[in-house]
């Protein structure tokens, strides 16, 4: 069989994590003294220069399943290898980064999903410098939105982003969209706040006050719990599911079962074929035996 390289392996990225030699040194900084509390003020051209760092990242969550990191890693290198291989950073609440080498390669992977593993929903999310790990759930997802129908004086970039920003906050518009080559809808990443439900349609008002209802298509609908705080699953709906599935049971017809069937032993006459009758009423030449016959009879 053959051994997996360990500095492959998530578990062998730390071996020689506490080596001396493979860290780096640190000096001394007093913290500051305000109103009794001790204050650390960070220096604002460090803090800058690692926000510039990260700017081309992508958040990444698996939906109802944590992902290893040698699956995460074969997923990236065989579906993400349109562009430079991304640095993938693992974090124990069950998050990724993953971080590409330029912000346009980062968003070539954005724009072109949605992205899946297992059957789970993969949710990318620009990074952030303010993004909480410590989070349960996110709030806000980039969805792709489909406008089905949509009219043609309806499709200049100022009126795709107000009718977009009806759901949530608009992100992009695909190049089938911005070059209008595909006029049956219009499409766009939107990013929306999971909390809230989604809106199947929209009331849109043209210049002259006239309205119409725009249809909404999302590629992906969430699920979210109120009870767990999370996505990729509501309690209330699996409760009200279970009860359905109980109630009609309960209500099902029972169906009787036939009771089986006996058989009857009666005697019939039997004819001897070996003699011919000599006359009709003469019982000579014709013998009689007692023959068993079963028929069958409902109990």
């Amino acid at each position: 069989m053959k051994q997996q390289d360990p500095a492959t392996t998530w578990t062998g990225l730390f071996n020689r994590n506490r080596v001396a030699t493979n860290g780096m040194s640190l000096d001394y900084i007093p913290s500051e003294l305000v109103e009794g509390s001790i204050i650390v003020k960070l220096d604002k051209g460090e803090t800058e220069k690692e926000i510039d760092k990260w700017k081309s990242a992508l958040i990444v969550y698996v939906v109802g399943d944590t992902t290893r990191y040698n699956y995460m890693s074969k997923y990236v290198q065989q579906n993400w290898n349109t562009v430079s291989e991304p640095g993938i950073y693992y974090h124990e609440e069950g998050y990724y980064i993953v971080k590409f080498q330029r912000i346009a390669y980062m968003n070539e992977i954005l724009y072109a999903g949605p992205y899946s593993i297992n059957n789970g929903p993969m949710i990318l999310k620009q990074w952030i410098p303010d993004f909480d790990f410590n989070a349960e759930f996110l709030t806000e997802l980039p969805l792709w939105v489909k406008f089905p129908n949509l009219l043609m004086s309806c499709w200049s970039r100022d009126s795709l982003i107000r009718i977009a920003s009806a759901i949530g906050v608009p992100k992009y518009a695909d190049e089938c969209t911005a070059k209008q080559t595909r006029i049956s809808f219009a499409r766009m990443i939107i990013e929306v706040n999971v909390i809230k439900s989604l809106p199947s349609e929209i009331t849109v008002m043209d210049p002259s006050g006239k309205t119409f209802q725009q249809g909404v298509i999302f590629e992906w609908k969430h699920e979210y719990c109120e009870q767990c705080l999370m996505i990729g699953h509501n309690c209330d709906k699996q409760r009200r599911d279970r009860l359905k599935k109980e109630e009609q049971k309960q209500t099902r017809p029972i169906e009787r079962k036939k009771r089986p069937q006996k058989l009857v032993s009666t005697w019939v006459p039997k004819v001897d074929t070996h003699k011919p009758a000599t006359s009709t009423g003469d019982q000579q030449g014709t013998s009689y035996a007692g023959a068993t016959k079963q028929t069958q009879q409902e109990a």
